[in-house]
């Protein structure tokens, strides 16, 4: 079967077809995103990003050129709007760390009190989640599992899983807003 036969499959729905397509060009959109980001894991998730976005938008294929080229295209804007939120995350995260520690003062992060207010909030705050959002949120952020551990352990796929996850962290954001003060979200979100 050739390639144009393969999409067509493809905006069908057909699975083959896109695990035919998976198997050809991971390689290469590996290999091309790894330039980007420089890390293994990250590169992994991007690269799966990337096939997801193929898959969502199968019906809607519209090669004009080279698939290659369209694919390639989808991994470079994947790798691009990824890097733009990592720079943007890390760069808060600095000011507010900095923000946080004082100009010059010679305080701890937290005081006592201030950490187990913290503590107390944030264990309350996973507590009060959906089990499953609870237990993507303990596997990936507190166990370090990557999202395919977590995923597999969980028994579901890891797109569902990073729903989870994101549902997670923003039920976890509101409830320290609304029980706690700003400083103690500033904080999560550096921890986070």
């Amino acid at each position: 079967m050739n390639e144009q036969e393969i999409l067509k499959q493809l905006a069908l729905g057909n699975r083959e077809a896109f695990s035919t397509l998976y198997t050809q060009y991971h390689g290469g959109i590996y290999n091309y995103l790894l330039k980007f980001s420089k890390d293994p894991a990250l590169t992994e998730d991007l690269v799966h990003d990337v096939f997801l976005k193929l898959w969502e938008a199968r019906e809607q294929l519209d090669i004009q050129t080279s698939f290659a080229a369209y694919l390639f295209r989808i991994a470079r804007n994947t790798a691009l709007t990824q890097l733009n939120r990592i720079a943007i995350y890390d760069t808060i995260r600095s000011e507010l760390l900095r923000r946080i520690t004082g100009g010059g003062q010679d305080q701890s992060l937290l005081n006592g009190v201030e950490s187990r207010n913290f503590d107390e909030l944030f264990l309350k705050a996973v507590n009060n989640l959906p089990p499953q959002r609870k237990e993507a949120f303990l596997l990936v952020r507190q166990q370090g599992m990557t999202y395919e551990e977590a995923a597999s352990q969980m028994q579901i796929s890891r797109n569902t899983l990073k729903q989870h996850l994101s549902l997670a962290v923003r039920s976890i954001r509101d409830y320290l807003l609304e029980h706690g003060n700003i400083s103690l979200l500033m904080l999560w979100i550096i921890i986070l």
